[in-house]
């Protein structure tokens, strides 16, 4: 009786021995690997999400395509990847005629490479002049007038917005073309003529405009120095990144 008790009891363990080593070296991996794939399954559904997500999107802007390449166009017109001044001439030309003004003297200078814009950090606001510090403060008269003065320009340096900069925009890619010109006529038609200068297809910053004025005839000679910018291909060499590498 006791023996048979001891092989029940031996086959019980060894049954347990055996459902253990089979549930770590065989179910316990196997559910191992599942859960991961699971967990890999659920990832690349997420992906797979985000990528459909991305693929109506870029859909949704192929539609426009002609829209962004016809605004490209125009910008290409406005700064374009040579200076082309034979066509900017050109533009100059019918602007005076539509203006009732005689062009009379054009000026190109070399081009500059672009100098990235830095903005200023802020100052520190200073004390008004002869004000007291300390122990003195208390005792000195506060001046009302400097004191608001001095808020206001405060204020007013706060408010110039900070002037934006596109790390795309370098001195190897964009650069500027000094142009000086002389006009004749009268001095409202000269003034316009400045405004449609600014207004073009070309992109134009006027720097300085000065007028002299006809003694006889009544008109006034007006003298424009500006800049026109060219932004470079650099899959083409354009005479504009020639100025720049010799620059």
């Amino acid at each position: 009786m006791n023996m048979n008790r001891m092989w029940v009891l031996g086959a019980v363990l060894l049954i347990g021995i055996v459902a253990v080593l089979g549930w770590m070296l065989g179910i316990s991996p196997k559910l191992s690997d599942a859960k991961e794939a699971k967990a890999q399954q659920a990832t690349v559904e997420t992906q797979n999400t985000e990528f459909e997500a991305q693929l109506v999107k870029l859909k949704k802007q192929f539609e426009s395509i002609d829209d962004l390449r016809d605004e490209l166009a125009g910008l290409r017109e406005s700064v374009p990847s040579d200076p082309d001044m034979a066509a900017f001439v050109g533009q100059l030309d019918t602007m005076a005629g539509k203006h009732r003004v005689t062009l009379t003297q054009i000026t190109v200078s070399d081009a500059q490479p672009y100098v990235p814009v830095i903005a200023a950090p802020a100052a520190e606001p200073a004390p008004a002049e002869g004000a007291a510090t300390g122990d003195a403060a208390a005792a000195a008269p506060v001046d009302a007038a400097a004191a608001a003065a001095a808020a206001a320009e405060a204020a007013a340096a706060a408010a110039v917005p900070a002037p934006v900069v596109n790390p795309l925009v370098t001195a190897q890619n964009f650069v500027a073309v000094p142009i000086s010109v002389e006009v004749n006529g009268r001095y409202d038609d000269v003034l316009a003529f400045v405004a449609g200068l600014q207004k073009g297809k070309r992109l134009v910053m006027v720097t300085t405009f000065k007028t002299s004025e006809e003694e006889d005839s009544g008109n006034v000679t007006g003298t424009i120095t500006a800049f026109v910018y060219v932004l470079i291909d650099p899959n083409a060499a354009t005479p504009a990144a020639e100025a720049t590498a010799a620059g």
